[in-house]
């Protein structure tokens, strides 16, 4: 039915609203069964809804489909709203009064339906035509008179603005999440849209689609429909000559085939998914790698890794998160970069606050659980909370934080993902940094909240800050500036954080090379370096 990755919920769908309506209908009457009047659809974006929809339609022979967008029902004219509702299912009473049972089916699809059956009462101010339109629907739908051949289906991707009259049965009873395809679905998403190209020779030999599905985890099926645009049209550009006219011979166009190498372009440069991996933010984060200046470093690396570990292997233990304590500059937020990157999780996000700069509580705290929304809907999700101080807007005189984010972090940090498979619930990891004292993060409670705190320690020998200079490939020193670090570092104390260290050995950078006593003189100056 040219549907890819779909085949449970559409058997689903089909056992629940539509194998009453196989049968012939004096069978249906004498069984005292009421057909199901309504479907709702609810999931991300791109996921198939509306595909699905129309081909319920198709499926069932029915008449043509009445589609509509939800906003198009709205009128500013006082009943016109309501009015529009009725239209809908005039022709749908007519039928039922001529012909009774026997009537044909009629199928009303109504996209974005959160946009007309919001909760009653839940907007503020206006003038009440959103209730009315709702209270219309819902007695259209199952009211004193009842109509028996009509099949209302709703699609929406906020099943959680919809009133919650319109969701009990005798209205839209069938509820069925369309979420994002495993790697089956992928594959067979893949081959929908590769099928003309095979069909006519233009798909080259050395496309594995079976790979390209194991590697676009997290795509919906517009972002897979997308990839393979982008793929052609790379191809495509690759015979566009810009001359005097831009211009494609004959025989080249004919010679044209999708290959490899257009698919690598695609998924490397053009199409990231909207529920996939914060490749850049993360990056940024770790832009000058993790220094393995001591066993510290390690052991935070070694906890990242079980955290890891734990969360993809453990069915007891779906949810796990970490927090990363230390003072500013020692490095946490390159750690925590580092572990959700190792994670190679589908789902990667950064929850950090230079997104929200200007934001009210209010839209802090829908920002935050829209991102732990999202990586519910993926198998194995990682979140990074940077700067949980900063987020929280604290400060040590003042208005001390906001308790609105502060409750809400700690609902969120402890609820669990919801069971969305039959192979159990999905998974999520949690890493936040911050720079918080004990006591603060005690009272609180965020502490707490977190299943473990781990501390990041500033260097604090000479030996330490040598193994930084000397044993990292960052840096080159020649064999008479190396023995001169030694000579002056050698039996000193340091305090000092890895991003103020990196920075000071930048600065002393000339032609090239780096100036050691600009280094040490600046560790003295600066009050990192003492006897």
């Amino acid at each position: 039915m040219g549907i890819g990755g779909l085949d449970k919920e559409f058997s689903d769908i089909f056992r629940r609203a539509f194998a009453s309506r196989v049968f012939p209908p004096d069978i249906v009457e004498q069984l005292g069964m009421k057909h199901v009047r309504g479907i709702l659809l609810f999931g991300p974006p791109g996921t198939g809804k509306t595909l699905m929809a129309r081909k319920i339609g198709q499926m069932l022979h029915a008449r043509e489909p009445k589609i509509i967008n939800g906003p198009e029902i709205l009128n500013k004219y006082v009943g016109e709203s309501e009015a529009n509702v009725r239209g809908l299912f005039e022709e749908a009473e007519k039928d039922q009064k001529k012909m009774g049972i026997n009537s044909a089916l009629h199928i009303i699809i109504f996209d974005e339906i959160d946009a007309i059956c919001r909760s009653r009462g839940s907007l503020s101010g206006s003038t009440g035509v959103h209730d009315t339109v709702v209270n219309q629907l819902l007695a259209k739908m199952d009211g004193v008179e009842q109509l028996h051949n009509i099949l209302v289906i709703g699609m929406t991707n906020r099943k959680d603005m919809i009133d919650e009259a319109l969701l009990r049965p005798g209205r839209l009873e069938v509820q069925m999440e369309i979420g994002l395809p495993d790697e089956n679905g992928r594959l067979e998403i893949l081959r929908i849209h590769t099928a003309q190209m095979a069909k006519f020779n233009k798909l080259g030999a050395d496309v594995d689609l079976e790979d390209l599905a194991k590697r676009t985890r997290n795509f919906s099926g517009a972002e897979i429909e997308g990839l393979v645009r982008s793929a052609q049209s790379t191809a495509m550009n690759k015979l566009v000559q810009a001359k005097d006219k831009v211009s494609v011979t004959t025989e080249e166009a004919e010679a044209l085939k999708i290959t490899r190498v257009d698919f690598e372009h695609a998924l490397s440069f053009d199409l990231k998914p909207a529920f996939g991996v914060s490749d850049k933010q993360l990056e940024s984060y770790v832009l000058n790698g993790i220094v393995p200046w001591g066993p510290q470093v390690d052991e935070i690396l070694e906890v990242g890794e079980a955290a890891k570990r734990q969360v993809s292997e453990s069915q007891r233990t779906p949810l796990v998160s970490l927090l990363l304590r230390g003072n500013p500059g020692c490095g946490k937020t390159a750690l925590a970069a580092h572990i959700a990157k190792q994670c190679n999780f589908p789902f990667v996000k950064v929850l950090s606050p230079e997104n929200m700069i200007g934001f009210s509580e209010g839209a802090k705290c829908g920002a935050i659980k829209k991102v732990f929304d999202d990586a519910y809907k993926s198998e194995l999700s990682c979140i990074m909370i940077d700067d949980i101080e900063r987020l929280l807007d604290y400060v040590a005189i003042g208005p001390r934080f906001s308790n609105l984010v502060l409750q809400s972090l700690l609902v969120l940090l402890r609820k669990l993902p919801p069971l969305q498979s039959s192979s159990g619930p999905h998974k999520l990891l949690i890493i936040g940094t911050t720079g918080l004292s004990d006591d603060v993060l005690e009272l609180t409670g965020l502490q707490r909240a977190f299943n473990s705190c781990i501390d990041v320690p500033y260097l604090s020998s000479a030996g330490e800050v040598l193994a930084c200079l000397l044993d990292n490939s960052m840096y080159t020193f020649s064999e008479s500036q190396a023995k001169a670090l030694r000579q002056r570092l050698t039996k000193k104390s340091c305090h000092i954080g890895m991003k103020k260290l990196i920075s000071i050995i930048e600065a002393s950078k000339k032609a090239n090379s780096y100036d050691v006593d600009m280094i040490v003189r600046r560790l003295e100056i600066e009050g990192h370096l003492t006897n």
